[in-house]
C-alpha cells in the first residue's frame, strides 16, 4: 500500500479466537452534504452529544491534516462502564478504527462509509465488530450491538440534520 497510514483502508476484524465477537451494520440516508457528515464523524470529542452510550470522549492525538489519530472513551455497557482507546484511519470515503486498549473489550473494529447521493444528501453505512470477555448469552450480545449501531446512526442523522 502507498500513502500515509491514516489514509489507507482499514484492516479487517482482528478475529480473536475463543472470544465472543459480535458484528452489526446499518445504512442510513442523511439530508446533508458529505463534507458536513464527514466533519461530524471526525469530531470524536462531540460524540457524547449524539451517541447516548458514549459518556466521555477525549482526542489524544491528531494527524498533521487535523484528523483524529487516537482517542480515549468512556461508554455505558450492559455490565457497567467501559474505557477504551481507539486508533483511526481516514480513507477517502469515511473513517475507520481499531481498538488499541480496552477494559472490557478485547477488540473493536469500526467503519463509517459515506457516499454522496446528491449535493445535500449522503448515505452512511456504519459497521461495528466488538470482541470481549463478557459472560452474556449470544442473543443478548446480538441485541446490544444492533441497538448500539442503530442508536449511533440515528444520533448521527439527528446531529447532522439539525
Amino acid at each position: 500500500m502507498t500513502g500515509p497510514a491514516h489514509l489507507r483502508s482499514a484492516p479487517g476484524s482482528s478475529g480473536h479466537w475463543g472470544v465472543p465477537t459480535d458484528s452489526a451494520s446499518q445504512t442510513i440516508e442523511i439530508g446533508a452534504p458529505v463534507e458536513q457528515v464527514m466533519a461530524t464523524i471526525r469530531d470524536v470529542e462531540s460524540q457524547p452529544s449524539w451517541i447516548d452510550e458514549i459518556l466521555t470522549a477525549e482526542l489524544l492525538e491528531e494527524y498533521e491534516d487535523g484528523t483524529p489519530a487516537t482517542a480515549r472513551f468512556t461508554a455505558a455497557a450492559p455490565v457497567g462502564t467501559d474505557e477504551y482507546t481507539l486508533e483511526y484511519e481516514h480513507p477517502d470515503d469515511g473513517m475507520s478504527w481499531s481498538l488499541v486498549k480496552g477494559r472490557l473489550q478485547t477488540g473493536q473494529d469500526g467503519r463509517y462509509t459515506v457516499r454522496r447521493l446528491a449535493a445535500r444528501r449522503a448515505q452512511v453505512t456504519f459497521s461495528l465488530t466488538i470482541s470481549h470477555h463478557l459472560p452474556l448469552p449470544s442473543f443478548i450480545r446480538h441485541r446490544v450491538i444492533k441497538g448500539l449501531v442503530a442508536s449511533t446512526v440515528n444520533g448521527l442523522k439527528a446531529a447532522v440534520e439539525t
